[in-house]
């Protein structure tokens, strides 16, 4: 997980999902389980990260990680020890059994450094069917303090069994005028902001 930013926040047309899931985590009924899913670059990337670093920061401000403790160093470093990132080891496409055996492993384990453990797993849709079979029982009987972030970009991709245990929440694309808005914020130009979507097709 690359971090550039000291504090990690989320795209403005994600804010009342981003409210939804911060009420629940300073309710304590935030889930064990998520699965961020939508289509690619409509932000599930940076709203896990922000996730995952929120989660991990020792006094987080504002429903974001605050930035300056020791946590937000780590995690912006990519070192934190209660993180763990799991993705395709190229020059696979795909995240193998033996990957996930060690994630579970880590599951388990005792958070070292703060309050709770984080897992990201992305793109969730790439495990086999014997990585998703050895991940149930983590979903199924989560060790305390523990979250698991799963980013698919093909929810039918990932067996019923994973998706009936996780809490979906769902990315769309944004609207054009909410895309040439934020990018009116990078190029102060609305002719550059309309081209630059252009060129992306909207991504």
């Amino acid at each position: 997980m690359t971090v550039t930013a000291t504090v990690s926040s989320v795209l403005p047309w994600h804010h009342d999902t981003w409210l939804r899931l911060s009420e629940q985590f300073a309710g304590g009924r935030l889930p064990h389980a998520l699965l961020l899913v939508g289509e690619r670059h409509s932000g599930k990337q940076q709203f896990a990260q922000a996730l995952v670093r929120t989660l991990l920061c020792h006094e987080p401000v504002n429903g974001l990680n605050c930035g300056h403790c020791r946590a937000c160093d780590l995690s912006r470093a990519g070192s934190h020890g209660d993180f763990q990132l799991l993705q395709p080891e190229p020059p696979s496409r795909v995240i193998k059994v033996n990957q996930v055996r060690e994630l579970v492993e880590f599951a388990v384990k005792t958070a070292s450094l703060g309050k709770r453990k984080v897992m990201l797993l992305t793109p969730a849709d790439s495990m086999t069917t014997q990585a998703a079979n050895a991940l149930l029982k983590s979903l199924e009987e989560p060790a305390p303090d523990t979250y698991m972030i799963l980013v698919s970009h093909r929810l039918h991709g990932l067996p019923a069994t994973i998706r009936s245990r996780c809490q979906a929440v769902k990315f769309i694309m944004p609207a054009k005028e909410h895309s040439v808005t934020w990018l009116n914020g990078f190029t102060h130009n609305l002719a550059d902001s309309e081209k630059a979507l252009e060129l992306t097709r909207g991504k």
